[in-house]
Parts: structure tokens; sequence; C-alpha cells
């Protein structure tokens, strides 16, 4: 007994002391044991995705949450926010007990759609979810891998394939304290957060070749005035319409296979391929331009005739041989 009243003495002497040297601040005991967070487990399970917009670079979400607290208190499906949401609703809220409960939403998220690979291209998709009251002196997400998945059951058109998912946790730090007085003005706060993050591949040959079989199909156009002989008498009239019929027909599907595709930070195979089409619509006016012009300063029916032929191989073979190279590259980059 005499021992640890002695130890009792000793501690608050060293605490005394400490506190009048300035080495230790009165509250610094007391806030130690404030330091350590909260933990609540906080689980996701995606039921469905839809309402893809390349154009509004947004997509649709429907998902369970859950969270599990050690007090009655923690109600963080209360307080989290959706970071990367246009707009959500809760579809159903289910009370649970204090310490569970579950929540139904459904949200519209923003997603930089890049498609210049498609119809290859690969996109991992984020829900990301965040504390917005108690930065992380204070609570801290607990991801629940367990019992957080994606519904195997989900289908998605347009040959879209989920190849995985991962729930993560952590945190995001702003360059402000929002005014709170317990950290240092001028300082920065953190916040907890869990992101989901669900990865995509497409392999939308169907979609891929109703937006290139009319500019194909000017392609072979295109080749169709190598075979169209001409002689001393004859004029390029014929050639040049079918080549203009061409040479709009790519344009206007272009214009068409863009809008479908929607915005994009570059040229997408499909762009690729309609300006391809256009240039070599533009040098089999070139060539028939040329062919005229031969004829005109003596050469004969038969020796253009034959250059067209050669001409128009040269432009099958090198056009296959781009084409191929572009898919090629557009599989290995998605």
């Amino acid at each position: 007994m005499q021992n640890l009243v002695a130890r009792a003495v000793l501690f608050v002497a060293a605490t005394v002391l400490a506190v009048l040297s300035g080495s230790v601040h009165p509250g610094s005991m007391l806030a130690q044991s404030d330091t350590v967070p909260t933990n609540c487990q906080v689980g996701i399970y995606l039921r469905s995705l839809h309402s893809f917009d390349p154009n509004a670079d947004t997509f649709g979400g429907d998902l369970w949450l859950w969270s599990v607290c050690p007090s009655d208190e923690d109600q963080p499906l209360h307080t989290m926010e959706f970071v990367n949401a246009d707009d959500t609703a809760i579809l159903l809220d289910v009370p649970g007990n204090p310490f569970w409960a579950n929540r139904n939403v459904d949200g519209t998220f923003r997603y930089d759609w890049d498609e210049r690979d498609f119809p290859f291209d690969r996109h991992t998709l984020t829900i990301e979810l965040e504390e917005g009251v108690d930065d992380v002196r204070k609570f801290i997400y607990e991801p629940d891998l367990a019992n957080s998945g994606v519904d195997p059951t989900l289908e998605l058109p347009g040959g879209w394939q989920i190849t995985g998912w991962s729930l993560t946790g952590g945190s995001n730090v702003y360059p402000t304290t929002f005014g709170d007085p317990e950290l240092s003005s001028g300082g920065s706060s953190e916040y907890s957060r869990l992101t989901l993050s669900v990865d995509l591949a497409r392999n939308d040959l169907s979609g891929f070749f109703k937006m290139t079989a009319v500019v194909y199909a000017a392609f072979i156009f295109s080749l169709v005035t190598y075979l169209m002989q001409m002689d001393a008498s004859s004029g390029i009239g014929p050639r040049v319409s079918l080549l203009a019929i061409a040479l709009f027909s790519a344009a206007v599907n272009l214009i068409n296979a863009s809008n479908a595709l929607g915005t994009s930070s570059g040229l997408t195979l499909v762009d690729w391929i309609h300006i391809i089409v256009l240039i070599y619509i533009l040098i089999a006016a070139a060539v028939t331009v040329i062919s005229r012009l031969l004829l005109d300063r003596g050469w004969s029916v038969a020796d253009v005739t034959q250059l067209n032929y050669r001409l128009g191989a040269v432009a099958v073979i090198s056009f296959v041989a781009i084409n191929i190279s572009l898919v090629r590259q557009a599989l290995a980059l998605g």
C-alpha cells in the first residue's frame, strides 16, 4: 500500500513539474485520449449499373450501403456524402438496430468517358463516399470487404463486361480547416473516404460495324473508280459523281458516329477509320484527274487502265494493313 501511495505521489509531482516547465500542455493528456478515432465498418453491394452517358460524362448506379458501429451514437449513413455524384435518391432505409444501419441508394455519378479505343475500351467506374462531419481524428471508415461486392447476376448491354471490383478505404486532405477552431488556422483537414471501383471491358463488334459499315462502303465506292475505264473521248464525270457520293457518305457518317460516342479528349478508333477513308477518297479523285491528263498527253487507254488497276491494288493492300494496325493498337491500349 505504501509503495502504491509513493508511486502516485511521484507521478503527480512529475506531472506538476512538467507543466510548470512548459514541456507538457495541461490538456495534452486529455487530448491524447481524444485522438483515438471511432472505426465503423462500411460496406457496399452494387446491384446495377445503368444509364451510361458519354455525352454527359455520367453513369447510374443502384447500391446498398450499410454501417456497423461500436456505438449507437455513430450514424455514418446520415453524415456521409457522395463525392462524385450529381444526384442521389434514397430508395429504402432499413432501421436495423442501434449499431447497424442499411440503405438502398440510386444515383448519377460523374465519370470521364474516354472512348478513343471503342469498341475495345476499358474503364474503371468509381463511387466515392466521404465523411461529411467528423475528420479522421474522430471518425474512420473501415471497408467491410467480407460482405461487400457486385451482384453476380448484374448484366450490362452493349458488349460490356465486369472484369473486377475493389473496395478501398483512405482519406482526402483539404488545404483548409473549414474554420474548425480545434485546428490550427491556415492548416489543413483530413476526412475518411471509401471508394468502390468497378472495372469494365467492352467488346461491342456489332456496334462497331454499325458505325463503320457506311464508311467502309464509301471506301469500296472509291475503289470502283479504279476499275472504270477511261478513253480520250470520255470525261471524268461518272468517276467524280461516284467519288462525291462516297465523300458525302463518309463525312455524314463521321458526324453521326461522333455524336453517338460523345466527346473525347482525342480521336477515337472510329474517327481514325473515317479520316483514312476520306484520305483514300481524295487520293482516288487525284488518280482520276491524273489519268485524264495522261490520256490527253498521249498515253494509251491500256496503259492508263493498267496504272489504275495497280494503284487500286495498292490502295486495297495499304488500307487493310492500316486498319489491322489501328485495331491492334486499340486492343493493346484498351
